[in-house]
C-alpha cells in the first residue's frame, strides 16, 4: 500500500475507535455481552493500528496476499483475505452481504415515479450482492415537475453502496428546498466533499421533467461528470446531454450549469450508467456509445419502455459473451407519449 493509503486506514481505525470508545463511555444500549464485543473490537482496531505502523496493513497473515480493498473499506481490522477465511467466517460474511444488499435495494424506489403525458421504465441490476448504481425520483414544490438522478459511485460492493445510501439521505434532505438542478447538485458536491474520503467520487446525472399532456414538455438537465444522457428525436435523430461540471466529491468549489432543452411526443430519454457503455468482450473491445445509439435507432419506437430495455440488457450480456454482469448497471428511459 502506498503512505496515502496507510493514512487514510489510519483515519478510519481512529474514527472507530473514537466512536466505540465514546459508546461505551455513554453506556447507551450496553446490553448484556456488549461491553466485552466493544473491548474485543478496540483489541482488534489497536492491532490492526500497529500493522498500519509497520506497514503490514492490508496483507493476508494467512497466504500474505492482499486483503481486499472494497472489505477493508468496511472492516478495517481484517487481516485476512476472503479466500483464507474460515467457513464460518464465510457464512457470517455472507449473511452479512445479504442483509447489505436488502438494505441497499430498499434504498431504491419500490414503485416507479409518474409522470403526466410520460411512460417511464427502469432496469437496475447489482454485479455485487450490493450495487454502487443509484436512481431516484424527487418531487418537487411545484407538483409539475419531477426530478429524475441516476448516479453512479466508484467501484463496486459494499463501499460504494454505503457511499450510495448517503448520497440519498442527502438528495431527499437538500432537495426539500432547493428546486434547481444546479443547485442541488452543487449543495451535494460541496457535502459530499466535506464528507467522504477523497479516494471516492460519484458521477450524477439530475433532469427535471415537466408534466402536462402538451404537445411539448420542458426538461432541465444537470451532468455531474455522468454519461451523457441521450435523446432520441421521434424521427430517430439522437442528441447527447453533455456534462456541465465535473464529478462530485473532488472539489468543493465546483459549480454547475443547467442545459434546457424540449420533449415534444414520442420522443424518448434515456439515461444510463456506464454498465451498458464500459460492457467489454472477450477481446477487450467496449459495447461503447456507438453501440447503444445503433440499438436505439432501431428500437426507439417499435416497443414498449419495458421491453426496450429487456432487449437492451440482452445486447449487452450478448456482446459481453459473460453469463453475470462484470459492473452494475442502470438505465432509465422516459417517453413522452401526449
Amino acid at each position: 500500500m502506498t503512505l496515502s493509503d496507510l493514512e487514510h486506514f489510519r483515519n478510519l481505525l481512529l474514527e472507530r475507535q473514537d466512536n466505540v470508545q465514546q459508546w461505551m463511555e455513554t453506556g447507551t444500549g450496553l446490553a448484556a455481552g456488549a461491553v466485552e464485543k466493544a473491548q474485543a473490537l478496540l483489541i482488534e482496531i489497536k492491532e490492526a493500528l500497529k500493522r498500519v505502523d509497520n506497514k503490514s496493513f492490508g496483507e493476508c497473515q494467512v497466504c500474505h496476499g492482499e486483503v481486499e480493498r472494497h472489505r477493508l473499506e468496511v472492516q478495517p481490522t481484517a487481516h485476512i483475505c476472503l479466500e483464507c477465511i474460515s467457513g464460518a467466517e464465510k457464512t457470517q460474511l455472507e449473511e452479512e452481504l445479504y442483509l447489505a444488499s436488502k438494505i441497499h435495494r430498499a434504498l431504491l424506489p419500490q414503485d416507479i415515479a409518474r409522470i403526466d403525458g410520460f411512460e417511464i421504465a427502469v432496469k437496475s441490476l447489482a454485479a455485487r450482492s450490493v450495487g454502487g448504481d443509484y436512481y431516484d425520483f424527487f418531487p418537487s414544490n411545484t407538483e409539475e415537475i419531477t426530478r429524475v438522478v441516476i448516479a453512479d459511485a466508484m467501484g463496486k460492493g459494499l463501499p460504494a453502496g454505503l457511499l450510495m445510501s448517503n448520497i440519498q439521505g442527502a438528495l431527499k434532505i437538500l432537495s426539500e428546498d432547493i428546486e434547481s438542478p444546479s443547485l442541488l447538485i452543487t449543495r451535494l458536491n460541496r457535502w459530499l466533499c466535506h464528507n467522504v474520503p477523497v479516494t471516492k467520487f460519484v458521477s450524477l446525472a439530475c433532469v427535471a421533467i415537466e408534466s402536462g399532456a402538451d404537445n411539448r414538455s420542458r426538461i432541465v438537465q444537470t451532468n455531474a461528470g455522468h454519461c451523457p444522457p441521450l435523446l432520441v428525436r421521434s424521427d430517430g435523430s439522437i442528441e447527447k446531454l453533455n456534462p456541465t461540471g465535473g464529478v462530485l466529491g473532488v472539489h468543493e468549489a465546483f459549480e454547475y450549469c443547467e442545459e434546457t432543452l424540449y420533449l415534444d411526443r414520442g420522443d424518448l430519454l434515456l439515461l444510463y450508467t456506464d454498465g451498458v457503455t464500459e460492457a467489454e468482450n472477450g477481446a477487450g473491445e467496449m459495447f461503447d456509445e456507438s453501440r447503444l445509439i445503433e440499438f436505439l435507432k432501431g428500437h426507439h419506437s417499435r416497443e414498449s419502455l419495458e421491453e426496450l430495455l429487456t432487449g437492451l440488457h440482452d445486447e449487452v450480456m450478448k456482446f459481453s459473451g459473460h453469463k453475470d454482469l462484470q459492473d452494475d448497471l442502470t438505465v432509465i428511459a422516459v417517453r413522452k407519449i401526449k
